[in-house]
């Protein structure tokens, strides 16, 4: 394949691919850990606000954890602000001609759920012990709700690009027929769902690993104990549910995005029939250049993933090429001068659907196991060290779980940017050049490394310092005096 198609160079195209890759999985870090973390603050808030006995130590708890939650929040905003700097920069063909259908849902979250999220996260983090606590709580519920609300819609983009539904082309542009049609599309609710079981799992099991390693430092003992079950309690139904849902999404990909299916499935032929099942390659040795695969199977299987019945044929990747070929080379990747190969990176993508799977069981059994080793009545939690030290540790795991998903939704399908409509390098800026875009990804990844730095020294002091004391305000903070009060001019 040449170097060159047209005017921008395939470099071009790879690095801003690259760039983008990078950005958005570092914002996506930050997403999930606010609302996974604010959704158990709330918990221990509310129950500071309408329990009735030993209200104080969840009083403790909701100071500490919104600490955090502050911090996550701020630095997912930038990330976020770097992101989107990318779709003038590298992407303005892609934005010239759907912006007309991002832009919509990119609007409603911007005017309405960040600036009521904005307003929403001052009024719930100044107001502490000036308001009612159940007013207070109540704020926060508001700003949980309003965090959701941005999630909804930022997911409906994604799931247009995955399926693009309830759209017409006027000339050179997307239009949608409807807004509600963005709701509607077959990819969003299980798309949707998926990402919200696993935020939950993420704000569980990080929420249970911050107050395990607290424990183990013998910092409030008995406050952290109830933080890491109710942190346990938030990522144990999440983690059940969320296999079914895997597979519900796994569906919808194999009906919707057929080549992504299969390259996750490493299957490069047809498998199964009328009569019989395709298995599923629990692991495998594949040879891309080749289009060989050597694995170990669990029969049936994978019809099961594909359709929801254990009989039926699966295409393979070398047909769904063929098909491709047929439909899209003479329109949708004229560009490509007759050399688009449709074959997804399908080592990636299988390697990194395996790790999902077997981490949402793993997450499922070791929940399971902690919650019963937590609450043995002979032994006190801060004696159980291993248990504790492997909460610590696991924590890390659903990051590595939530990036995995952003590849095989994103990469798998490859080569478009809005499945089966417009292709990669037909997104790209055209101006572009090389240097500029490896000068942005130099000064992006700088960005990104200095955001994430300051993120864990922060919240690493904050871990240090403990709960703070229940006061007015926050314990790191000296009362002022309105400038305009009669204390302001005691001294003068």
């Amino acid at each position: 394949m040449s170097l060159v198609f047209g005017a921008t160079s395939l470099a071009v195209t790879t690095l801003s691919r690259i760039q983008f890759a990078m950005t958005a999985i570092v914002h996506f870090l930050f997403v999930p850990t606010s609302i996974g973390l604010l959704l158990a603050t709330l918990i221990f808030e509310m129950l500071y606000a309408y329990g009735h006995h030993d209200t104080e130590k969840w009083g403790r708890l909701t100071l500490f954890f919104s600490r955090i939650f502050f911090f996550s929040f701020a630095t997912g905003v930038v990330t976020g602000l770097i992101m989107e700097l990318q779709f003038g920069m590298n992407w303005s063909a892609f934005t010239k001609m759907m912006g007309d259908i991002a832009g919509v849902p990119l609007a409603i979250e911007s005017m309405i759920a960040f600036f009521i999220e904005s307003t929403l996260i001052g009024m719930w983090r100044f107001t502490w012990g000036k308001l009612n606590k159940r007013v207070h709580a109540w704020f926060g519920v508001a700003l949980l709700i309003a965090s959701m609300f941005s999630i909804v819609w930022i997911i409906s983009i994604n799931a247009f690009m995955q399926n693009p539904y309830g759209y017409h082309m006027e000339g050179n542009r997307a239009r949608l027929n409807s807004l509600i049609s963005l709701l509607q599309n077959p990819q969003y609710r299980p798309e949707v769902l998926h990402v919200l079981f696993a935020v939950l799992i993420l704000g569980g099991l990080v929420t249970a690993g911050i107050s395990a390693w607290q424990i183990l430092h013998k910092r409030d003992t008995k406050a952290f104990k109830a933080a890491v079950q109710i942190g346990l309690l938030i990522a144990l139904p999440a983690a059940i549910v969320q296999p079914l849902q895997g597979d519900d999404q796994g569906a919808a990909t194999a009906a919707l995005q057929p080549m992504k299916f299969s390259a996750i499935e490493a299957r490069y032929d047809n498998a199964g029939s009328a009569t019989t099942g395709a298995p599923w390659a629990a692991a495998a040795l594949i040879n891309e250049k080749n289009r060989t695969v050597k694995s170990i199977d669990i029969p049936k299987m994978g019809s099961y993933f594909a359709g929801g019945q254990f009989t039926g044929m699966v295409p393979g990747m070398n047909t769904i090429a063929k098909a491709y070929h047929a439909k899209f080379d003479a329109k949708i990747a004229k560009s490509y001068d007759g050399q688009m190969q449709y074959y997804p990176p399908v080592h990636l993508l299988y390697w990194t659907l395996r790790w999902m799977v077997y981490a949402g069981y793993f997450f499922i059994i070791f929940t399971m196991l902690a919650t019963i080793m937590l609450h043995r009545k002979n032994k006190g939690i801060e004696a159980h060290k291993k248990t504790l030290r492997t909460l610590g540790i696991i924590m890390w795991f659903p990051y590595l779980t939530t990036t995995s998903g952003w590849v095989v939704a994103e990469v798998g399908r490859y080569p478009f940017v809005v499945y089966g409509v417009l292709t990669q390098y037909d997104s790209v800026s055209p101006s572009l050049t090389v240097a500029q875009v490896a000068t942005s990804i130099t000064l992006f990844a700088l960005a990104d490394i200095f955001l994430i730095t300051s993120m864990i020294t922060l919240s690493h002091r904050a871990l240090k310092q403990g709960l703070p004391e229940l006061t007015g305000d926050y314990a790191d903070e000296a009362v002022t005096v309105d400038p305009f009060s009669k204390e302001a001019f005691h001294h003068a």
